[in-house]
């Protein structure tokens, strides 16, 4: 592979001469000491973005020429971490997103502006996951560049996080975060009570709610089947299927989105599954 052009120590623009195709890598020293028409050292290789995407190459290309090396680094080493926390590839896009998200974070930060999260306390509830990644992330760069980012920056890492996992846009994300939050204040008040956030149903209905969330944004609307079930679950879980039926209510009146009855009965199944938790304890 041969340079074309070198953006930092750890970035560099090459062709490949067997496939005659541009691609971006990254590797700690990868463009150390070398200059444009040398080969790579490939054993350095960290990262490859093949420039078939030309979105993506555009994006990475102006990230890395506009903000200092340290923080790409510091970016991708937070990427890999998540990748591992996980157990999940995200998307190539987090690579420009994060590092750009990351270059404004130190700049606000020097210049005392501190910007609030507004959704902190359900992105902990609703990406618990994601969230300790954002956390670790906060953490990381505290230490390494003796600053002290607050922990709503752990929110903001955390949804790009989220983006990245299910490819949507930080609005979408942001989004269907506000709408799961809604739900889940609906059941709240409906039953009068206070989710228990390390038990297992409440993660199963939070992650049902996260796809239908993500459903009703893309307006990918799920067919009703002949199910005679629901009519079983009306009687046998009858406070489960009225909430469920005030989430709809909801849903339809504020984000026009038609709940269909095959949606309706997975979240009375989800409902009545975490209350029932709940009263056992």
């Amino acid at each position: 592979m041969i340079i074309q052009k070198i953006y930092n120590n750890n970035v560099v623009l090459v062709i490949d001469k067997e496939s005659n195709k541009e691609l971006v890598l990254t590797g700690c020293g990868i463009g150390f000491q070398k200059k444009i028409g040398q080969s790579i050292d490939e054993d350095k290789i960290e990262k490859k973005f093949i420039t078939e995407d030309e979105s993506l190459t555009k994006k990475i290309t102006k990230v890395v020429s506009e903000v200092d090396e340290y923080i790409f680094d510091a970016s991708s080493k937070i990427i890999d971490y998540a990748k591992e926390y996980l157990s999940s590839e995200l998307d190539d896009y987090i690579y420009a997103s994060l590092t750009d998200h990351l270059s404004f974070a130190f700049k606000r930060l020097d210049q005392n502006i501190e910007i609030k999260n507004d959704l902190l306390y359900e992105i902990k509830r609703i990406h618990k996951k994601e969230f300790e990644v954002g956390k670790w992330a906060i953490e990381f760069i505290n230490n390494k560049f003796n600053v002290k980012f607050p922990i709503d920056e752990a929110g903001f890492i955390a949804m790009h996080i989220v983006n990245a996992n299910y490819k949507e846009t930080t609005n979408e994300s942001f989004l269907m975060t506000k709408i799961v939050k809604e739900i889940l204040n609906i059941i709240r008040y409906y039953y009068s009570i206070e989710f228990e956030q390390d038990d297992f149903n409440y993660d199963r209905l939070v992650t049902h709610l996260k796809f239908f969330a993500k459903r009703l944004i893309k307006k990918e609307q799920v067919k009703d089947k002949d199910n005679d079930l629901i009519n079983i679950i009306k009687i046998q879980y009858k406070k489960a299927y009225d909430c469920s039926c005030k989430v709809k209510q909801y849903i339809e009146d504020n984000h026009e989105y038609i709940v269909t009855e095959d949606e309706l009965l997975y979240l009375t199944l989800h409902i009545n599954r975490v209350i029932s938790a709940i009263k056992q304890y």
